[in-house]
């Protein structure tokens, strides 16, 4: 029988921590967050390999180590309005609960949401997330703006309406993966207070598209 809590040490431990995420509370927040509880129960005993894990169709929880540093390049507090989006069955959303004071998790499958509510009930974090039903590249307006919008798989482009919902000084942490390119670069684009907007590479990362992100299809004649 798998004991999740060694198996979750170890994945901050042997994983996370020696790619450079140092942040303690970022540390924390993977450390005592149960993954396992956010995977099907028949791949319960491998949700800490450092592997992207799949959750429903089309759907999966991001590898730990790129989410581990994608987060702490967001660098969350407990002041931000974050807007979490494609998170499926609410691991990303129960993470930034444990950093920040408000998390907006934005998901197109009401399916989904229904298993995340149940899960952040499970593990006492639902009074900090508003889950949201609604398109991915719409964002979510009616709780903007956001200081901080953090999307959970790949996208082939920057969607305008969500720096739209940025607040100055707010950021958007994301992977952009172009068309026809097998490895994307993760991002962090800051808005400044007059309204422009400054990208920053991270680092590599080859993450799934998320759906309706994906590089359009042309014609050839």
């Amino acid at each position: 029988m798998t004991d999740y809590t060694i198996a979750r040490q170890a994945m901050v431990d042997s994983q996370i921590h020696p790619m450079g995420v140092v942040s303690e509370p970022v540390l924390e927040a993977f450390g005592t967050v149960r993954r396992e509880v956010f995977v099907p129960a028949n791949q319960q005993g491998i949700a800490y390999c450092d592997e992207d894990m799949p959750v429903a169709k089309g759907r999966w929880l991001m590898e730990p180590v790129t989410h581990a540093r994608l987060v702490q390049a967001a660098a969350p507090n407990a002041n931000d309005n974050i807007l979490d989006i494609g998170g499926a069955t609410g691991y990303s959303a129960a993470i930034f609960a444990k950093l920040s004071a408000r998390v907006v998790a934005l998901d197109t499958d009401a399916g989904l949401l229904s298993i995340a509510e149940n899960n952040w009930r499970n593990l006492d974090c639902a009074a900090r997330i508003i889950p949201h039903q609604g398109t991915f590249a719409d964002g979510c307006p009616s709780f903007g703006p956001y200081s901080l919008i953090f999307l959970n798989g790949s996208v082939a482009e920057v969607p305008a309406a969500l720096l739209d919902q940025l607040a100055p000084h707010g950021r958007l942490v994301l992977v952009v993966r172009s068309a026809g390119d097998k490895i994307g670069r993760a991002m962090i684009i800051a808005k400044s207070e007059s309204g422009s907007c400054g990208e920053r590479v991270l680092f590599d990362a080859a993450v799934p598209y998320l759906p309706g992100f994906e590089p359009k299809t042309s014609f050839v004649f």
